[in-house]
């Protein structure tokens, strides 16, 4: 279990870091906002499922490993929700 939660963590902080970057990247190309917010869904989509797919023989409880990234997620949603609204 343990170690379920610690590859999540893993796979939840590449999905911060996606998010912070491309919202570094808006901050100087605010004409790109809705194409980087699309792209940036694709990204961590494809960097997701590569790294679930490596991870998967390590992965005993996939519960933890789903809830720990799915709050990653929906931190990220928000996140990026607040930041581009303020704007």
């Amino acid at each position: 279990m343990l170690d379920s939660f610690i590859y999540g963590l893993l796979a939840a902080s590449l999905v911060v870091g996606i998010t912070r970057s491309v919202m570094l990247i808006y901050r100087y190309y605010p004409h790109l906002g809705y194409g980087l917010v699309y792209g940036s869904v694709g990204v961590k989509l494809g960097v997701i499922g590569a790294f679930t797919l490596l991870a998967k023989p390590y992965i005993d409880n996939v519960v933890v490993y789903a809830f720990v990234i799915l709050s990653a997620i929906i931190y990220c949603n928000i996140y990026m929700a607040v930041k581009l609204s303020g704007k």
